[in-house]
C-alpha cells in the first residue's frame, strides 16, 4: 500500500512539473509572438531568452506595444 501511494506521489509531482513546463512554453510562443515587432524594433542586439533582453524590454516599456505588454503580463513580468 505505502508503495502504491509513492507510486502516485511521485506521477502527481511529474505531471504538475510538465504541465509548468507547457504552461511556460506557451507564454513563450505567446510572447514571441505578441512582441516580436517591439523585439526587432528596440532590442534585436539582444539574445532571445537572455537577462539582457529582459532588462531591454523593461527599459522600453513605456514603448511597447499594447498587445505586447499583456503578453508580458500573462506571463507574469512586471
Amino acid at each position: 500500500m505505502k508503495t502504491v501511494f509513492v507510486g502516485l506521489l511521485v506521477a502527481g509531482f511529474t505531471a504538475v512539473s510538465f504541465a509548468s513546463v507547457v504552461h511556460a512554453n506557451a507564454y513563450t510562443k505567446a510572447i514571441r509572438t505578441s512582441c516580436k515587432a517591439d523585439y526587432k524594433r528596440h532590442c534585436s542586439d539582444k539574445k532571445v531568452g537572455s537577462k539582457q533582453l529582459e532588462v531591454c524590454m523593461r527599459q522600453k516599456k513605456a514603448s511597447l506595444t499594447k498587445t505586447c505588454k499583456s503578453a508580458l503580463k500573462a506571463a507574469g513580468y512586471r
